[in-house]
C-alpha cells in the first residue's frame, strides 16, 4: 500500500498550538509525532462521514428518527402485560411461598 503525504501550512492560535505540542510531548516524549497526532484528529473528526458512506455502500438505510416521539411511534405493540407487572407478580408469589 502506497501512502502519499501532503505538506500543508495552517494558521493556528499560538497558545492553542503550544498547548497541543505540550500534550503530544507528554504523550510520546517527543515532538516527532506532531503530524501523526494532527492526522489522527482529522480522521476522528471525519469518522461519522466515513461510516455513513460505508453504510450507504452496503445498502443500509441510515435515516435516523429525529425525535423521541418518532421512536415511540415506531415501537411494536406489546403482546402481553408489561414486564414490571409480571415481575411484581413473581415477587408476590415468592413472598407467599417464603422464598427470599
Amino acid at each position: 500500500m502506497v501512502v502519499y503525504l501532503k505538506k500543508v501550512s495552517l494558521y493556528v492560535d499560538e497558545r492553542l498550538w503550544a498547548r497541543f505540542k505540550e500534550a503530544v510531548l507528554r504523550k510520546h516524549g517527543t515532538l516527532r509525532k506532531l503530524s501523526g497526532e494532527v492526522e489522527n484528529l482529522l480522521r476522528t473528526s471525519l469518522i461519522d462521514e466515513e461510516v455513513e458512506q460505508a453504510l450507504k455502500r452496503m445498502g443500509v438505510d441510515i435515516e435516523v428518527p429525529i425525535s423521541s416521539e418518532e421512536v415511540k411511534r415506531g415501537r411494536p405493540e406489546l403482546r402481553g402485560p408489561p414486564s414490571e407487572n409480571l415481575i411484581r407478580e413473581m415477587r408476590g408469589w415468592r413472598a407467599d411461598e417464603g422464598i427470599p
